[in-house]
């Protein structure tokens, strides 16, 4: 059997058995409404946990709209204009609106970046910014959490009167679930808020869990900060809208969960011996591409192989990737103490080394990006030249491997039989205080 998968825009051809195939596995087939314009509107009718966005914000409230960045595929370009409209059917004008990109510690977006995303429209009617984790004149200092992380966040969004969140829900890890309170922390949180909440999630794999650490730190953030309104989507593999959702930031992102497991969860029956994870579209850095080798974990047996096959041509991290080709070697133990120590200067940098390291402590883990950013970071390279020819050789060596694919893997969150993954119970769908 040829079976395709993605490198980048390159396609590569696998010829593996039927018998050798342990499963090729995309995003659910789930039909998208006749319009995306009149589910993003039903859902704005119908928000859940709060009222209706323009009865809560007054007439002649600042407002600011956060959306996400490149490295989701969102389509903000549809869903903001459906909600300028909203705003102004209560009274609100676009001049009172700004949009804030909620790039967190992302590099910003390019102009032209930005009209792709955004649109023409969005842009001729608000403004729209990149937001700054580093500049201190521009972050407000709102306290602590209960953990301790010092709450920084972007004095534009704490300035406006009324607050709205629009993102994508997805499987993430380390957070679980993207969508919600995220599009705040990290979205438009200083850098040194962005890294303590990010090492919370450097315990253990949390892909598809509905309430994690990241997720309760994010919670209590927009709780002190506030948040008063999200929009967030589920989208097919075609980048569809399927449903929408709007309301309170945390019984709104549960429903939206709800939907997003009937699309992204996928069962499968057999673990593989060896992965290919391809994270085509969403695979600008390993930052956001390495999203697909923790889909691979839960679908790969333990001491197995993952592929990663994604070029990553922004490298490691546009932003981060100095310091974290320098800790790619430590481990776990070292890089702890040298938080400690306060010898790692971007310790979001230690966090994304502890959750590679998880992945390399477990598996036989591959790169197919640049060889010397591969192997400084401690993994194993193929070139994608190579790649069917080594899936060749592993097959005669055993011709009872099994071998499986992952399409859009930074999407996909595998489910093994009898598992729990992803439900979502009565009460992780409570907030901890009433709307």
């Amino acid at each position: 059997m040829i079976i395709p998968i993605q490198y980048g825009k390159k396609t590569i051809r696998l010829d593996i058995p039927d018998k050798n195939l342990a499963f090729d596995m995309r995003a659910n087939r789930f039909p998208a409404p006749e319009s995306e314009t009149e589910e993003i509107r039903r859902c704005l009718a119908r928000p859940v946990g709060t009222g209706r966005m323009g009865a809560l914000v007054p007439k002649g409230a600042s407002v600011v709209i956060l959306g996400d960045d490149r490295t989701r595929m969102t389509p903000q370009h549809k869903i903001v204009p459906v909600v300028l409209n909203e705003l102004n059917a209560a009274g609100v004008k676009d001049a009172q609106v700004r949009l804030i990109i909620a790039v967190g510690t992302h590099r910003p977006m390019t102009a032209a970046e930005i009209r792709l995303k955004y649109g023409d429209e969005v842009l001729r009617r608000v403004e729209v910014i990149n937001h700054d984790c580093n500049d201190r004149r521009n972050l407000v200092d709102k306290g602590v959490t209960r953990r301790g992380t010092r709450i920084l966040v972007s004095k534009d969004f704490m300035l406006s009167d009324f607050r709205i969140g629009i993102g994508g829900v997805l499987p993430h890890h380390p957070v679980g679930w993207s969508g919600g309170a995220k599009i705040l922390l990290p979205g438009v949180a200083g850098q040194e808020t962005v890294c303590a909440m990010h090492l919370l999630g450097a315990t253990e794999q949390q892909l598809g869990k509905v309430v994690t650490p990241c997720r309760e730190e994010m919670e209590d953030f927009a709780r002190e900060a506030g948040l008063d309104f999200i929009v967030n989507v589920v989208m097919n593999e075609r980048g569809r809208i399927v449903k929408a959702v709007s309301g309170h930031f945390i019984a709104a992102h549960r429903e939206a969960v709800k939907w997003g497991m009937k699309v992204f969860g996928v069962k499968f029956r057999k673990h593989a011996d060896i992965t290919l994870s391809s994270t085509y579209p969403a695979d600008y850095d390993l930052t956001q591409s390495d999203k697909g080798l923790f889909s691979a974990e839960l679908a790969t047996r333990k001491g197995g192989e993952i592929i990663l096959v994604s070029p990553c041509p922004e490298g490691i991290a546009p932003t981060h990737g100095e310091e974290m080709a320098k800790l790619g070697g430590y481990d776990d133990e070292t890089l702890w103490a040298m938080l400690k120590q306060n010898r790692i200067h971007d310790r979001f940098c230690a966090s994304e080394c502890m959750y590679l390291n998880h992945i390399k402590r477990n598996f036989k883990a591959t790169l197919m990006m640049d060889p010397v950013l591969s192997n400084v970071m401690g993994f194993h390279y193929l070139s994608a030249s190579d790649l069917p020819d080594y899936v060749a050789y592993r097959l005669r060596l055993n011709n009872r491997l099994k071998i499986g694919i992952i399409h859009q893997s930074g999407e996909i969150l595998p489910i093994p039989p009898a598992s729990g993954i992803g439900s979502v119970r009565r009460n992780e769908i409570a907030p901890r205080e009433p709307f």
